[in-house]
């Protein structure tokens, strides 16, 4: 990947709206998940046609992690990544589901 890529202002604003779909999906956990797995499966299908492969989730999901770490620093504990891995997996699993590949 090249350095230059976070310049990229078509980078930045995808990047702000991972954030974005992260913090509603965050905030739309709680007893009833249906109303979030609707939209995380939408989403899903709607990325297909953006030729996302199954394996960016991975990628996203790592840099995530690593953005997080970083802005945390040492607020970003072993109990904190694991809840964030867990709301990762629920989120990509979702989309990737609604992806249907």
């Amino acid at each position: 990947m090249s350095e230059g890529m976070y310049e990229c202002p078509k980078f930045k604003k995808h990047a702000a709206g991972v954030i974005r779909t992260v913090n509603t999906a965050v905030g739309m956990l709680g007893p009833d998940l249906s109303a979030l797995a609707d939209v995380l499966k939408a989403l899903g299908k709607k990325h297909v046609k953006y030729g996302v492969l199954e394996a960016h989730y991975a990628v996203v999901g790592q840099a995530l992690i690593e953005t997080l770490a970083a802005a945390m620093g040492d607020k970003f504990t072993a109990d904190v990544k694991a809840a964030w891995l867990s709301i990762w997996g629920i989120i990509s699993s979702t989309m990737i589901a609604g992806a249907d590949y």
